[in-house]
């Protein structure tokens, strides 16, 4: 049932748009009728029909008005088409939700402006267009400033590549890390820990440090047949690396935490795409703070790896003080 009416919709689609090009198309070529044929029925019902104040001869008004209309309907469809060829350019890049709205906001915000445009050639026109543009404007400007702002910054998250679907942020400043799920005009949603979502207004992240964990490798040339089968001759390897921060204290001994870390590693290397790595990112007189990559190919793993690797260090670390005593 629903694929009949996806078709019907499709077909209604279609038939709109056929009915618009055609229209298009019978007053194009009676333009060119027109102005090419001389005392033609259209000039005839021009010259029967004109104000008597008119100074404008048949020829005047097709140049000031008719001519005007098919530069800018013209215009606005290139202008529309071009738009369209970027947006299917970056259609996989992106979520439905925010191409769809990138859309619409071009077509409300470019036809109208040729409509204007070619209507304040009209002089009738001329004074109430103006006079509603500007309270348009006005209300536009108070009631979606905050709006227009998230648009933006939504534009430079899109064009400046930091983050993608699917990439893992860690943003310290929040509290937040996660998956990302949807890139929005307003907002960005994350999955973390736990199964839950943030949902984080673009505005709010214009001013944020964020870490993104994603690291896409080289392409490299897979061996066996298993591997040829599930990815090819080649492929380009996407790894997250998580810079599990975990503190201790000064007076606790080195040789002990790093020996901890390394049977940890050894736990979870069935987990881990590469072995664990380690450093000490701080140091003063009360405590010393290590921190642990992780290495996986699944980001989707990290929302419970942490949490279980950080556990069982800890349990590693008490076994090994408890044997020293």
């Amino acid at each position: 049932m629903k694929l009949k009416e996806k078709i019907a919709n499709l077909q209604k689609k279609h038939i709109i748009y056929g009915i618009l090009i055609l229209v298009f198309l019978t007053v194009f070529i009676i333009y060119l009728i027109s102005r090419f044929a001389e005392s033609s029925f259209v000039e005839n019902i021009y010259n029967k029909y004109k104000s008597e104040d008119s100074t404008l001869s048949y020829k005047d008004f097709l140049k000031a008005y008719v001519d005007s209309f098919f530069i800018y309907a013209f215009s606005l469809i290139a202008i529309l088409w071009i738009m369209n060829f970027i947006l299917r350019t970056v259609k996989k890049r992106v979520t439905p939700d925010f191409h769809n709205s990138i859309r619409v906001i071009i077509r409300v915000t470019v036809i109208p402006f040729f409509v204007i445009a070619y209507l304040n050639k009209f002089p009738a026109f001329t004074g109430a267009i103006i006079g509603v543009a500007a309270t348009i404007g006005i209300a536009f400007g108070l009631a979606a400033s905050r709006y227009v702002s998230d648009l933006i910054t939504g534009l430079y998250i899109l064009f400046s590549k930091h983050h993608n679907i699917g990439d893992y942020l860690i943003i310290p400043s929040l509290n937040i890390e996660g998956i990302v799920k949807d890139i929005s005009i307003n907002y960005l949603i994350i999955l973390q820990q736990g199964g839950t979502t943030s949902v984080i207004p673009n505005n709010k992240l214009k001013d944020q440090d964020i870490i993104n964990i994603t690291v896409v490798k080289e392409e490299k040339s897979r061996d066996g047949i298993s591997q040829l089968i599930m990815y090819g001759k080649k492929v380009s390897e996407v790894q997250y690396i998580y810079p599990l921060k975990w503190a201790c204290n000064s007076d606790d001994s080195h040789v002990m935490i790093v020996k901890a870390i390394e049977e940890t590693g050894d736990d979870f290397k069935d987990f881990l795409e590469e072995k664990v790595n380690w450093r000490i990112s701080k140091r003063n007189r009360l405590d010393r703070e290590y921190t642990i990559m992780l290495t996986v190919i699944d980001s989707k793993s990290l929302l419970t790896l942490v949490s279980k690797f950080t556990k069982t260090l800890e349990e590693n670390y008490e076994k090994l003080k408890n044997k020293k005593r």
